[in-house]
């Protein structure tokens, strides 16, 4: 990304997920809020600085050097602040502004005369950049950090597949426990539970039987699992950050061999999907093959607007896999691919996995069949 900047000009990163990527700092605010008033500025050498709430001090210079943090705004403090890392009188930390903070750590970069950052700099920081600083060209490029993480190093990889193996695990264990009258909040419970026994943070949980399972996105409901339900698991957790979004369909007891059929089509169309994948591969031919996979093996009626997206710190990144994407993949890239189907009233069906392009094709992130799951 650095390369990408050319001379006098520093990148500030305002969202959560571009931070923690720049900076690995990710405090409660930013895991459980997804926003927060940290900032990451980086030019074309040295090191990343960190402007930060002097309310967060304690826990980020634990883990960074304080010497290139610039705390805004005031909090008191029990006991000697020294060791935070500013200086200040005993007990309380008074900064400046956050804008005041951002021109502080913008001193350090030597010729810094272009800002750019990604849309999420509030709007008062901004201002305050423009009135301080006339010279100062301030601009958005709300793509800069998203095109340089398309591509995952071997530790976010590390994370995404935790991520995804604590998803199956989840699944399994809901599997094994599910039994007549469980409801669906009780089989959400045990998907929660094991997904924090493997040190992951839950978040989507998408779960429900048979027609509650044609609802997307629909919260849990007590209704009881009965012989004969279809369950569709749409579910995904992090793992410091990193996500899983994950699918997979399951029966409790006799399935009437229609959806059987249908389920055995997404199978494959998913694969095929997943078979497209590789280095230089454009998008729109990994959706393609989805749609046409799945109109000639079991689901002649399959339309879908997106058959998956990119996936990383945020569950929801470029590229998305549709028709007419021009997108071209790379090595390191992350997707995950899906081909769900929703039968209003009677199941909801569906597989999604996540995948990593490798230098020869795709590699899922994970080891749970494809195939239609048994229950109890």
């Amino acid at each position: 990304m650095r390369a990408g900047l050319g001379e006098g000009t520093v990148a500030i990163a305002a969202s959560a997920p571009n931070v923690r990527w720049l900076t690995a700092l990710a405090g409660v605010p930013h895991v459980y809020y997804g926003r927060g008033a940290l900032y990451a500025i980086v030019g074309t050498a040295g090191d990343c600085r960190v402007v930060a709430p002097a309310s967060e001090l304690g826990w980020i210079c634990e883990v960074y050097d304080s010497t290139l943090v610039h705390p805004h705004g005031g909090f008191v403090y029990r006991g000697d602040v020294g060791g935070l890392g500013v200086h200040a009188a005993p007990g309380r930390v008074g900064a400046p502004a956050p804008a005041r903070a951002v021109l502080d750590a913008l001193a350090e970069l030597p010729d810094a005369n272009r800002v750019v950052h990604d849309g999420h700099l509030p709007s008062d920081v901004v201002l305050g950049l423009k009135d301080a600083r006339p010279d100062l060209a301030v601009e958005v490029d709300e793509t800069l950090f998203t095109r340089a993480r398309r591509i995952k190093d071997p530790y976010e990889l590390d994370c995404l597949r935790r991520a995804n193996l604590a998803c199956e695990a989840a699944i399994i264990a809901a599997l094994a426990e599910a039994g007549t009258g469980m409801t669906e909040r009780e089989m959400l419970r045990v998907v929660r539970r094991v997904m924090v026994e493997h040190d992951a943070h839950p978040l989507l949980s998408a779960l429900g039987y048979s027609e509650r399972g044609a609802l997307v996105d629909m919260p849990v409901s007590d209704r009881a699992l009965r012989s004969g339900d279809v369950i569709r698991f749409d579910i995904g957790c992090t793992v410091e950050g990193y996500h899983a979004d994950m699918s997979r369909t399951a029966v409790f007891g006799p399935l009437d061999p229609e959806l059987r059929d249908l389920h055995d089509g997404l199978v494959a169309a998913e694969k095929a999907a997943i078979a497209q994948v590789r280095p230089g591969a454009r998008v729109g031919d990994v959706f393609a093959a989805a749609v046409d996979a799945a109109r000639t093996t079991g689901v002649p009626d399959f339309d879908r607007t997106h058959c998956g997206h990119g996936i990383g710190l945020e569950i929801y990144e470029p590229p998305s896999v549709i028709r007419d994407s021009g997108d071209l993949l790379e090595a390191g890239m992350t997707l995950c691919v899906e081909t769900p189907y929703y039968l209003l009233g009677r199941a909801g069906l569906q597989i999604e996995d996540a995948i990593v392009v490798t230098d020869s094709g795709a590699e899922r992130l994970g080891d749970l069949p494809q195939e239609l799951l048994t229950a109890g």
